[in-house]
């Protein structure tokens, strides 16, 4: 079960109940804002929150933006939600979509896939892409049994093993791990990795309208995208619907 925490106005004690939010459902804790965030009270009721979720089988959870806590949380075993898996699930149709945006063909766009290992999130994108186009650069350690299974499959071949300059020229660049060779300039960059959300190749996560509004203002709407997602509350055709293009 995930968890939803609630940080604003009302009884200060932590307290948890049920929680449907489009969709989805949660087991929501809900703690009214401190006076002293770092007091000794309000540190032993929000260690006392988490300890509540933790009880409950929560081990995941949204966090609200600005969370005084999340580090104390953190601690108690309970994390906020990962929206990397998301990310990764978007990032094929987006850079399709960007793509076909900016006018580049088919025939003649040179897309690339970096990661660490030939692991299914990496290969899914790279098999998504090299069937929409014929150059298809795969940066990755053992990819040689997957490229060799795309190619008995579909007739599709991959550049193995490309060079830091091929893929430095690549119209699109899709990353799975952090590189310290390459210049990052490509015309569409996606870095999906921890820590790849806070640069360039950030890949946006954007909530439907329809959900925002039973959130409250201090949700951190792309953790709930993530969990909506993760539940089958929201399919990922609305979701990329959502991202302006």
């Amino acid at each position: 079960m995930l968890g939803y925490i609630i940080y604003g106005e009302g009884p200060k004690r932590p307290a948890l109940d049920e929680l449907t939010v489009a969709g989805g459902n949660f087991i929501a804790l809900r703690m009214g804002l401190e006076n002293r965030p770092n007091g000794p009270l309000a540190l032993y009721r929000a260690r006392q929150g988490a300890r509540m979720l933790r009880e409950a089988g929560v081990r995941s959870a949204i966090f609200p933006v600005d969370f005084p806590y999340t580090a104390l949380f953190i601690r108690q075993g309970i994390l906020p939600v990962d929206t990397l898996p998301l990310r990764r699930a978007m990032a094929a149709p987006l850079t399709r979509r960007r793509l076909e945006a900016a006018g580049f063909q088919p025939t003649q766009a040179v897309v690339a896939v970096s990661g660490e290992r030939a692991v299914r999130e990496v290969t899914e994108c790279a098999k998504a892409l090299a069937l929409s186009y014929r150059y298809v650069l795969l940066s990755v350690r053992g990819g040689e049994i997957f490229a060799r299974d795309l190619r008995r499959e579909y007739g599709i071949s991959l550049l193995l093993e490309p060079s830091p300059d091929q893929l430095d020229r690549a119209d699109a660049l899709v990353m799975f791990a952090p590189r310290q060779d390459l210049k990052l300039d490509n015309p569409i960059l996606y870095t999906l990795y921890p820590g790849g959300e806070a640069g360039r190749g950030r890949l946006p996560l954007c909530l439907p309208a329809e959900a925002a509004v039973q959130t409250e203002t201090n949700c951190d709407r792309e953790q709930l995208t993530a969990a909506l997602y993760a539940m089958g509350a929201i399919p990922l055709e609305t979701l990329l619907a959502e991202i302006p293009g």
